[in-house]
Order: structure tokens, then sequence, then C-alpha cells
């Protein structure tokens, strides 16, 4: 069942956060937006209307970030600069130093890859790259550089200085930005014990140590936003999906980030490839499907999440199956073990009759049945009388009984049988009992 992870921001917080939250399974806070102050008030907020609401704060990473105030036009050839030094009025600061950029690198973007810049040069830490449409930045745009690594004890030191900060907020889950592998996930699960850690997969590096990463996190997000950007669209697809994968594999539960939903920023309905972006997730059965600026910056936020938790619940009940499978369906799957049937009359034999099982010990009261059997290869059956009550210990001491040849190639076997005896009863019930047992 996947669920609805939203952003509260300036449009949602406040009086309008009880109608987020009734709404949301998950609630994030972005930390990279906002004060400190303004997080803590709303997520005191979130507690007092829904104490048990889980609560998840994506803290600052590695990943530089324009440190602009105010809106800069930019122009299609204009070359700009970009670095860390704040006396330099000639260069757009940002908040890290630079990634180890790869050799051959020609270009870098802005906003998750929606501006892109021709890469120039690269000296002194100064980044000049020209400009290949003209765009408005807003403030603090991450900038990605393709294929880059970050300096990983940055990345610890920044972690740890920002949880600091906020040690004192009433959160639930942390979000880790551009983990590329398992060493600092580690380091914070000592220290911080009772936190859920989420690993946000979205660079080069993080991707290519993605199993490690996987197995020491709590879940894991995929920011499809950042990951495109440093790996390249064509490859977004491919990389998703195994890390859906891998993930699955390790039992871990999975986010995916970044415009689920930005159609409906400015629509009331959502595009056409919003729908399939959402049906394909779903299909995968990932755990949350998120909401970013839909929820946070966007006036038609109430639509949006109404909109996600309307159709999530019909794939759900769409979904949802009319009918258990049968047991003489899972038989179909364990037909090349050893099988002990426990069928009073034989009727449920005849529903099994057709398959090829490997070994097959029948106990029944039917004498006609136990000789037909009598004439089927790898079948061996077994008169025995049924009694009224006490099924458990019956099928024991039959079982124990003639454990030799149960057990002869094989240490465990399936037992099927009745386990709620009522009239007319038929085996509901398969199970693994092991030699050892009896």
């Amino acid at each position: 069942m996947t669920k609805t992870l939203s952003t509260v921001g300036p449009v949602s917080e406040g009086k309008n956060l009880e109608y987020l939250i009734r709404r949301s399974d998950l609630m994030r806070l972005n930390m990279s937006h906002n004060s400190i102050d303004w997080h803590k008030k709303n997520i005191n907020q979130i507690k007092k209307l829904a104490p048990n609401k889980m609560i998840l704060v994506d803290i600052p990473g590695i990943k530089p970030r324009t440190l602009n105030q105010n809106l800069i036009k930019i122009k299609k050839g204009e070359l700009i600069n970009f670095g860390t030094d704040k006396l330099n009025n000639n260069l757009i600061n940002i908040s890290s130093p630079l990634p180890k950029i790869r050799k051959n690198t020609k270009f870098f973007s802005l906003s998750d890859g929606a501006y892109e810049f021709k890469l120039i040069s690269c000296k002194n830490n100064i980044l000049k790259g020209m400009s290949l449409q003209s765009f408005t930045l807003s403030p603090k745009k991450g900038l990605n550089i393709p294929l880059s690594i970050y300096n990983d004890q940055l990345q610890e030191k920044k972690y740890f200085s920002f949880l600091k900060q906020i040690k004192k907020l009433n959160f639930d889950c942390i979000g880790l930005s551009f983990i590329q592998n398992s060493r600092i996930i580690n380091l914070l699960r000592k220290q911080y014990p009772n936190k859920l850690l989420i690993s946000k997969i979205e660079n080069y590096l993080g991707y290519r140590n993605r199993k490690e990463i996987i197995e020491n996190s709590d879940a894991i997000m995929i920011d499809r936003g950042d990951l495109s950007a440093e790996v390249g669209i064509s490859q977004l697809s491919e990389y998703v999906e195994n890390i859906i994968n891998d993930s699955k594999k390790f039992g871990k539960p999975v986010i995916i980030a970044t415009e689920n939903l930005n159609s409906l920023i400015l629509a009331s309905t959502p595009s056409k490839s919003d729908v399939t972006n959402i049906d394909y997730y779903v299909s995968k059965n990932v755990d949350y499907i998120m909401l970013s600026d839909e929820t946070a910056t966007s006036k038609k936020w109430k639509n949006t999440v109404e909109w996600l938790n309307k159709y999530l619940k019909k794939k759900r009940n769409k979904k949802q199956a009319t009918t258990p499978f049968s047991i003489e369906e899972l038989i179909k799957s364990v037909k090349d073990q050893t099988l002990v049937v426990f069928s009073k009359k034989g009727y449920f034999y005849e529903k099994i009759a057709a398959l090829e099982i490997k070994n097959l010990f029948l106990f029944t009261e039917s004498k006609e049945l136990k000789k037909r059997l009598e004439l089927k290869k790898n079948s061996n059956s077994i008169y025995v009388k049924f009694p009224k009550k006490n099924l458990d210990q019956f099928f024991y001491e039959n079982i124990k009984k003639n454990k030799k040849i149960i057990f002869k190639d094989n240490k465990f076997a399936y037992l099927v049988n009745v386990i709620f005896p009522r009239k007319n009863s038929r085996a509901n019930s398969i199970s693994i009992i092991k030699k050892n047992n009896f």
C-alpha cells in the first residue's frame, strides 16, 4: 500500500497544518530552507495535533547551494562564476566547496538540472560557466556537476554540526543527502540510536555503493532530480529501478521524491505523464510518494494532496484480492518436496491428484484410496482412524511413528492438515515440519 509523504512549507504551515496532517502518512521538513525556529514551531505544532505522526527532517548535505538572498536574472550566453569567496563580488556564492570534478566534464546545472551551463573552467575553487538559457535564479538552488565525488569528511562535519543545532527538536527520521557510502550512516547510528536514518541516493558514487548504503539504512529516498543531474537523464530510469529492486531485496522502504505531481502546481488535474509516473511506482510497490513544492509552495497544495490520496486509495481498492489462495494452489509451489497429508475421506487428495509430487505420504480413513495410491509412484498411503478431538496429538504421533520413511531423503517436509476442525472440514493449513522435532 503506497502512502503519502508531504513537505511542510510556507503555504501549508500554521492554520493549514491540520489539513495536511490528516491527509499525510509521513510529514517532512526541508531544513535547507527557512530558519531553525520556523521548523521548531511547525514540528511542535505537528506533535501537538498528532503526537504519533512521524516527522522526517531533511538536513543540509554537502551539495553546494547558491547563497543569493534575492532573485538574479541570468541571460543566455552570460558567463557566471560560482565559488565560496564571500569577499568576491564577481561570483555567486555557494554554501559548500566544489566537489572533485572529473576530467572532460563539459556541463553542469542548477536546480536539479533545470538550468544548464557549459563548463568553461574550474580553478582556485571558482567554477565558471556559460548559461545555455535565460532564466531567473531563485535563492538556495542546488548546483550539480555530473559524476563528481564529494568530500566525505566535510559531509560528516556538516551533518554533526547541524544535528547539534536541532538536537532539542522532536523529530523521528533524519534524511541524509548525497550519501556516498555507509561509513557516515554507521557513525550517526551510534550517536542517534533512536532516530530512523533515511539515506538519499542521488549521485554516481552513492549509486555505485547503493547496496552497502541500503543495507545500513532504515529507508531509502530516491531524489530523481539530483540523481538525473548527477548521472545524466538517460541513465535515470535504469538507476532508479535498480535502487528500488535492491531496496526490496534488503526489505527497506523506498520513498520516491522530486516532481511527482508538478503539473498540479498550476493545473487542477494532473498531466498524463504525471499519472503514468505515479502508476509506475505504485506497480513497483514503493512505500511513499513524496510531495515537495507541491505542498510546500504551491497555492493549489490542498487539491494536490487530496488528489493523490484519492488516487492511491482507488489503486489500493482495485488491487485487493477477493479470495485467498487455496491450499491446492500453494502446494503447486512445493510439489518438488516431501508432502505429508492428513485427509480423512480423501477429498482433499483428489484436488491435488494430478500434481506430480516428489514424495507423498497420505494418512487417510479411506481404504479404497489407500489401495489406489499403492499403484502410484512416489506415493505412500497409511490407513489411520481419525479421532474426533486432540488432532494435534494424533498428527504428531503418526508422523513420529513413520518419521524414518518420511524424513529419509530430507530433514524437513510440508504438512497439510485441518487446523480448524468442523463438520465436513477440508485441509486448510500447510506448515513446515522438521525431523528433529519428532
